[in-house]
Formats: C-alpha cells, sequence, structure tokens
C-alpha cells in the first residue's frame, strides 16, 4: 500500500522502558489510503480500555505484540474516505468502531465473530501497511482500528455505521466506548449467561465491563445483583444503577468474597462475572456460585496464572456445592456489534443504559491524565476527544 501524505497526529506505543508500563508518546504519523477493505476515519473520539495498556506494557514479542505501534479500539468518528468492497458506508458517515474479524470462517458465519479463527492476530498483533513517522513504519490495525489517531484506516468489518441511530456527532464521543467494555459487560449477561429472572449476578469489578453487565442484569430483570469492588464511589454509583447488594474489598471485616456473597445469599449465586483478572478473586468467585452456577472469566490474569479446581467436587454435589458449575471464557461479550451496539444505544435512549453517568472527556493531548485516572480508578470510563 502506497503511504499518502495525509499527517496526523496520534499516540505511538514504544517498547517499555519498565516492566508493565506502557510508553506512549504523541507524535506526527502520515495515514495510507484505506484498501478495497477499509475505511479512512477521522477520530472525534476513542475510550481508554485496559487492553490498550496491557497490549502496549508487554515485552515485544510477547504473544506476538511489536512495537512501534498505535493502540486504542473503542473508536468514533466519521469516514472520509471507503474502499470498493466498503458498502456499509459512505463518505461522510458517522461510524462507531469495535473488533475485527475475518466474516467467512465457521464462527464468523455463525454470528459469532469474536471467536473468529483469525481474532488474535487481526485484533492483538495488527499491520504494518497504513501508517508510518518519517521511514518507520507503525503497527497499526490494532483491533481494526488503532483508534489513537486523528486519523486512522480501520477495516470494514469493525465499522459500524450510525447514521440513523445518532442524533448529532457530537454523540459520537458518549457512544465511544461502545466498541469493547461495555459491549463485553451486556454480552456477557445476554449471550454467554443467557441470565433473567431467575438469577443471583455477582460482579467483580465495576469497570465499564462491570459497569454494562450490572445494567443489563437490571435490564433483564435479574433476582438480585451483587457487585464487588474496593473503590467506595464505585459502590455507591452502582446501587444506584441498580445493585441489591454490595461487597466492599477494601473494608477492615472482608475476609473471603464467598463468605461475603453467603452472607448475602447463603445458596450462593448462579452467575459470577469476574472483570478483575485477579486470581484470589476468581477462586473466590467460583467458590460463591451454587449448583450448575456459571463462572465467567473476562478480566486478563497473570499470564502464567493456571486455574485449578477439585475435579471429583465439580462433579458430586455430595462432597461440594459447586457440583455442575461451568467456567466460561468470554470474549468482546460473544457479541456482533453491529447487533450489540444499536441495541445498547436504544437502551440509552430508553434510560436504561446511562452511559453518560459513567464517562469522562479528556483532550486527547492529555492522554498521560486520562491513563491516570483509569489506573486510579477515578473514573469508569475515560474518553479521549480528538475532534468536538
Amino acid at each position: 500500500m502506497t503511504i499518502t501524505k495525509l499527517n496526523s497526529q496520534a499516540i505511538v506505543a514504544r517498547e517499555p522502558v519498565q516492566l508493565a508500563t506502557p510508553n506512549w508518546s504523541l507524535e506526527e504519523v502520515q495515514i495510507g489510503e484505506p484498501g478495497d477493505d477499509e475505511v479512512l476515519v477521522e477520530l472525534y473520539a476513542a475510550g481508554i480500555c485496559h487492553t490498550d495498556v496491557l497490549l502496549s506494557s508487554v515485552p515485544p514479542g510477547a504473544i506476538g505484540v511489536q512495537y512501534p505501534k498505535v493502540v486504542g479500539h473503542e473508536g468514533a468518528g466519521v469516514a472520509r474516505a471507503v474502499g470498493k468492497n466498503v458498502h456499509s458506508v459512505e463518505v461522510g458517515d458517522p461510524i462507531l468502531l469495535s473488533f475485527d474479524s475475518c466474516s467467512t470462517c465457521e464462527q464468523c458465519e455463525a454470528s459469532h465473530p469474536s471467536y473468529c479463527d483469525t481474532f488474535v492476530p487481526k485484533n492483538y498483533f495488527g499491520q504494518q501497511e497504513s501508517m508510518k513517522t518519517g521511514d518507520e513504519r507503525i503497527w497499526s490495525h490494532f483491533f481494526g482500528q488503532s483508534s489513537f489517531a486523528q486519523y486512522s484506516v480501520a477495516s470494514k468489518s469493525c465499522v459500524v455505521n450510525v447514521k440513523d441511530l445518532i442524533q448529532d456527532l457530537s454523540e459520537l464521543k458518549l457512544f465511544a466506548p461502545l466498541g469493547c467494555g461495555f459491549q463485553t459487560g451486556m454480552g456477557a449477561i445476554t449471550n454467554i449467561t443467557q441470565a433473567g429472572p431467575d438469577d443471583i449476578v455477582m460482579i467483580a469489578g465495576l469497570g465499564a465491563v462491570g459497569m454494562g453487565a450490572l445494567m443489563t442484569a437490571k435490564i433483564t430483570k435479574c433476582k438480585a445483583i451483587i457487585v464487588v469492588d474496593r473503590i467506595q464511589s464505585r459502590l455507591e454509583l452502582a446501587k444506584e444503577l441498580g445493585a441489591t447488594h454490595t461487597i466492599d474489598t477494601s473494608a477492615a471485616d472482608f475476609s473471603t468474597l464467598d463468605v461475603a456473597v453467603r452472607s448475602l445469599i447463603p445458596t450462593g449465586a448462579s452467575i459470577a462475572v469476574d472483570t478483575t483478572g485477579i486470581p484470589a478473586i476468581i477462586e473466590q468467585s467460583i467458590q460463591s456460585t451454587k449448583f450448575r452456577g456459571k463462572m465467567v472469566l473476562i478480566g486478563a490474569p497473570p499470564f502464567d496464572y493456571k486455574l485449578s479446581f477439585n475435579a471429583t467436587e465439580h462433579l458430586n454435589s455430595v462432597l461440594a456445592i459447586q457440583s455442575g458449575r461451568s467456567i466460561l471464557g468470554c470474549i468482546e461479550g460473544d457479541c456482533d456489534p453491529r447487533v450489540s451496539i444499536p441495541q445498547m444505544i436504544q437502551w440509552y435512549r430508553e434510560g436504561i443504559f446511562p452511559i453518560d453517568r459513567l464517562v469522562q472527556y479528556f483532550d486527547a493531548f492529555e492522554y498521560p491524565k486520562a491513563m491516570a485516572s483509569l489506573k486510579c480508578g477515578d473514573f469508569v470510563k475515560p474518553v479521549l476527544v480528538w475532534k468536538e
């Protein structure tokens, strides 16, 4: 692909200097023309997700990650050029961006694109074809989009046309995070567990994913919703959004999660959703489930962590009340973004998915401040704004 002279500011992630610490810098890059299956996007906003931080904090070569690159995978903007094979959007259409998929493998054709055969290379690795700085090629197409830039070339499969769904372009910054975090939490409830009025749901971690799961559990009228976090302000907000019980893991009298849950619901939760990736929380969440309970793993644990359990207890109800439980992985909530994103926007219009209470906007050039807020938990979802 020929690199044109379209210049763009971008947040470039270079090889980490300190272990587990991203090395981001604002740089000028040149953007190439979109290919036949691509869209040139002028970004208005992009949410920051923990995955952006995680996959720009690992050493080069780890799980295929290379540097320098541009991350960002909750983008929103306007299509400025489209490839000849792109029929879902036209130049000038407002769009939201989600994850990339091949659209042709067995899982994609069965409407499970987040389990695409090529999900990992398409989303975590990216390409070196459409972005560079000087003579240095930049890895882009992170999650098909690399939305931490003023302009980016996105894969058509991650593009959702929202021209008939938004009221004006200013809403793009509000809806940008729907492409990953909130979608993942929503799908954990609607798709992975198919939760309903008979379910008692426990959600560990109240970031965007956890809050998305909470709001959806309320929408699906779950019998009880237990939320778990160490930040009191988030627990208070969760109660306002529909949580029936809260567990503060920082409290002096907190012992273990399974004990805390059973003090509230003696039989345990029918569904446990972990968004923290903390091994102790994962293991205690499993112990908190009841007969035939479902444990959903979303948060990324340490790379070398191995989950183990007693197979006999897993089978035999005489020996353990966790008998018959299921342990389920969850990528992007098993969602099709062209279905889930319009649904979430509709719920927002109805006042039952109030993401406006969960986002905080930062000028894109203030990304260090936004990153700090994500790390300390001041805000549920920081959003970088490239254009008002």
